[in-house]
């Protein structure tokens, strides 16, 4: 919401003869009230710090200064704590007793004894740590300083401890610079100073130990320092002309989100929050600088203008009283204390409207108004009245703040009324006047509706407006027209339009005869009780808008001569009319080729050229307009012929194991310009996907390797050039699937010629699990069963289709007959059927056992 700033002066507008005025916030008043001014011993100003308890105000002055000023609540001097080097950010403990100061030029944390004003303490925070600010959360000070590695970072130490020794943060990252630091509700928020944009990041150190809430930049640079506020929920953050509202949580925008600081230029510098809520910005330019004060529902207080100078950089604070605001404020290198005792006074908000219903000679009248501001005017509080200078009876106020003056007057003139309100305990007193016009109804004349504009018709439709429960317009009674040729200047008086008795409706239609910009000027020269009304429009009849044909063929051939024909409607055409050609092909996509071609006085077009270059070939022909015609464009692609190249794709083999990797090359043969070939793999079933993307060597090759899973189509693909048309070619390769078993069952095993064998018992018959993969399931596995003798394997049966489960395996159990010492051995074969289109049938290694009594 933007910060609403009104004079004390009545501000007067006047609308159909009658006035209104509206007094709101002023900020000399609001200075009246309690402001003073004292002159700061500063030779520069960092930060400011309030002790209520001990009546103390404490100013650091920043890197290159060696000294904490110190004054009583109202700037006067009382001391100057020495020996702080480059004291800047500056933190009072909890319970009010230690002012801890960020000493940049002194690598450490001072901690003063506030009742006594001398340094008790000093953490050394390392060289070249240059801390520059500190905050106090969760039982510890927080503070932002220069890491090792020449950024910002932020430590911490426990001020409770025997020995405060200083702890780096690892949760915290590193930033630009020394980061600046506020803290509220638990919450601390870390800004980096230096960035473009206002990068913040928010911990929960409630409990002493820092955990992330969000980190990261929100749109713009900040114009001065972040605050949180007291319950931690929210970021005031100063960008440009007003200080915006995020959630510490995520910093996203939350509502209200934003806070003005008068306008542009205003650039906010200082944010400063109370315990309740209320909110003061600082403004450094413009017609807005001074200090501004908001309730924490964003309704705006105040705004302060100050005497001299404007609010520093982080120059406002408030008071431990929840009344006083404290701001420092320069002025061309001094530094001024401004005290204002009453930030919070609110102004009263005292309006008057204009009568309800129209004021009219004899008539009785009433003006409404309203007493507003921040809080609530109590009901039945009244109201001084006068009509110039007279006083009529008092007006109290409704609950709503509203209230209402009736009154007659019997000759038309001007009336002044006056509206006092003697003020509150809250609210400033405020007096506002109005000047009433008793006058016949006020008629305007409003924009017409168009309902035509074209080069040989103009109509429009309007009505005269006024309040016509005060009569019907007389019979006759109508609108004087006239037509201006702004172009020439001519003028010409039109037939007078009737209006409609009852609804004051009129219509008007005009042939100008020509295209050109045209005003027409309406009047309504009143009666006897509407007062004269007028209005002008200006419209534009618009040249003709021409189609433009193309008779394009869709193919040509290249370095042919090609010949097509154009049309431009709407002729004739004047003597020397051209349009411009443009041609875009793959030689010329950002510069396009370009010549012009004669327009024919019907507005053909014939269009020339010779491409050069295969493929798409775009021709745009543009007519730029003339004074009765708009401009035209059309385009039409010609397809040029482009020669045949070769393309083959190989792969080093026709199947593959399980997880192989292939080895797939393709050949381009011939081309112009172009030799960049991309290999695709499309597994069955699957996606199709890039493997490779290059420029074949000068065999014409590009060779790529694929890890095979299943059947896969490669396929190769040329974009083409200038010369030489796109190309594609395919290599289809099998893939088999991965077939693992197991022999269950055994009690120990035994090898013969380097062979483990399995070993049953007699009365066992062996398991033989079979897993496939991919899985499978629901296809069929085929058992294999050899037994050797006479030298050799031999076949003893082969089963059928035994089913493999939801996990892709299946077991079956072996029955051998004669089977004491002899040798087996056993396999399995995936076989797919005509469902399975990733792999293709596949035998599984050899298990070997035998068996014994």
């Amino acid at each position: 919401m933007r910060l609403k700033q009104v004079s004390l002066a009545a501000a007067i507008s006047v609308v159909a003869g009658l006035t209104t005025a509206t007094v709101g916030l002023t900020g000399p008043a609001a200075w009246a009230d309690g402001g003073t001014t004292a002159a700061l011993p500063l030779s520069h100003y960092a930060h400011m710090a309030v002790d209520g308890a001990h009546q103390h105000l404490f100013f650091s002055q920043g890197s290159g200064t060696t000294g904490i000023v110190v004054t009583d609540l109202s700037g006067n001097p009382v001391t100057t704590i020495d020996g702080e080097q480059g004291a800047d950010g500056l933190a009072l403990s909890a319970d009010g007793k230690t002012l801890y100061a960020a000493l940049t030029d002194g690598d450490a944390i001072a901690a003063i004894d506030t009742a006594t004003l001398t340094e008790t303490g000093r953490v050394d925070t390392g060289t070249g740590s240059a801390p520059v600010s500190v905050a106090t959360a969760g039982g510890k000070l927080w503070y932002g300083y220069t890491a090792d590695d020449g950024k910002g970072t932020v430590g911490s130490m426990d001020p409770s401890a025997a020995d405060p020794a200083p702890t780096p943060q690892p949760v915290m990252p590193h930033w630009s610079a020394a980061p600046l630091l506020s803290t509220g509700g638990g919450v601390l928020a870390v800004q980096d100073a230096r960035s473009s944009m206002t990068h913040v990041a928010t911990y929960d150190v409630s409990s002493g130990t820092p955990s992330p809430k969000v980190d990261m930049g929100v749109s713009g640079a900040a114009s001065g320092p972040v605050q949180v506020t007291a319950d931690g929920t929210r970021l005031l953050v100063p960008q440009s002309t007003a200080v915006y509202v995020y959630s510490t949580a995520d910093l996203s925008s939350v509502k209200p989100y934003v806070y003005y600081t008068g306008g542009a230029n205003s650039s906010p510098n200082s944010v400063a929050i109370d315990s309740d809520g209320t909110i003061a910005l600082g403004s450094t330019a413009g017609s807005g600088a001074g200090a501004y004060v908001y309730a924490a529902d964003q309704i705006a207080e105040n705004h302060f203008a100050f005497p001299a100078g404007t609010v520093a950089a982080d120059g406002l604070t408030w008071g431990a009283d929840g009344r006083t605001l404290y701001a420092v404020t320069q002025d061309n290198g001094s530094y001024a204390l401004d005290v204002l005792g009453d930030a919070k006074l609110t102004d009263t908000e005292l309006s008057l409207g204009a009568p309800s219903p129209y004021a009219i000679p004899a008539q009785r009248f009433t003006v409404n108004g309203t007493v507003g501001g921040h809080g609530f005017v109590p009901a039945g509080a009244t109201l001084k009245v006068t009509r110039d200078g007279t006083e009529l009876p008092d007006a109290t106020i409704g609950a709503d703040g509203s209230f209402g003056i009736t009154d007659t007057r019997q000759d038309e003139g001007g009336y002044t009324y006056e509206v006092s309100y003697a003020g509150d305990a809250t609210h400033r007193p405020a007096t506002t006047s109005l000047k009433v016009w008793v006058s016949r109804i006020g008629t305007t004349v409003p924009y017409p509706e168009f309902s035509s504009a074209t080069p040989h018709k103009v109509a429009f439709t309007s009505t005269v407006m006024t309040d016509l429960s005060r009569g019907p317009f007389a019979q006759g009674a109508a609108v004087q027209v006239t037509r201006v040729n702004e172009d020439t200047h001519e003028s010409t008086r039109l037939p007078a339009a009737p209006l409609d008795p009852a609804t004051g409706r009129f219509t008007v239609t005009d042939d100008p005869g020509t295209a050109g910009w045209f005003t027409y000027r309406l009047s309504f020269e009143g009666d006897t009780t509407h007062q004269p009304g007028a209005n002008e429009l200006s419209t534009t009849i618009s040249p003709y808008a021409p189609v433009l044909t193309l008779k394009a063929p869709a193919t040509a051939t290249r370095g042919a001569a090609l010949s097509f024909g154009a049309r431009l409607g709407d002729g004739p055409y004047g003597s020397g009319k051209t349009v411009t050609v443009t041609r875009t092909d793959a030689g010329h996509t950002t510069t396009p080729v370009t010549w012009t071609a004669p327009v024919a006085a019907d507005g053909t077009i014939t269009v020339k050229d010779t491409p050069s270059i295969g493929g798409a070939n775009t021709y745009t022909v543009g007519y730029a307009g003339d004074t009765s015609h708009r401009a035209a464009t059309a385009s039409a692609t010609v397809q040029v012929s482009r020669a045949t190249t070769s393309l083959s794709v190989a792969a080093n083999a026709s199947t593959y194991a399980y997880g192989a990797t292939a080895t797939v090359t393709a050949h381009l043969g011939t081309t112009y310009n172009g030799r960049t070939v991309s290999l695709y793999a499309t597994p069955s079933g699957g996606k199709k996907t890039l493997v490779k993307t290059g420029t074949v060597d000068s065999k014409g090759n590009l060779t790529a390797t694929y890890k095979l899973v299943g059947n896969t189509t490669f396929t190769a693909s040329y974009a083409g050039d200038h010369r030489y048309a796109p190309a594609t070619a395919t290599r289809a390769v099998s893939g088999q699937a991965k077939v693992a078993q197991t022999l269950s069952g055994y009690y120990t095993t035994t090898t013969y010629s380097g062979t483990t064998y399995r070993v049953y018992h007699h009365t066992v018959r062996p398991t033989v699990t079979t897993t496939v993969s991919p899985n499978k399931s629901g296809q069929c596995v085929h058992f294999q069963v050899q037994q050797y003798y006479s030298g050799a394997w031999h076949t003893l049966s082969t089963s059928g289709c035994f089913t493999l489960g939801s996990k892709s395996s299946v077991a079956a159990r072996l029955s051998l007959s004669h089977a004491v010492n002899q040798k087996f051995r056993v396999r399995s074969e995936y076989v797919h059927s005509s469902k399975d289109t990733t792999n293709v049938s596949t035998w599984g290694g050899w298990q070997y056992l035998t068996v014994r009594t």
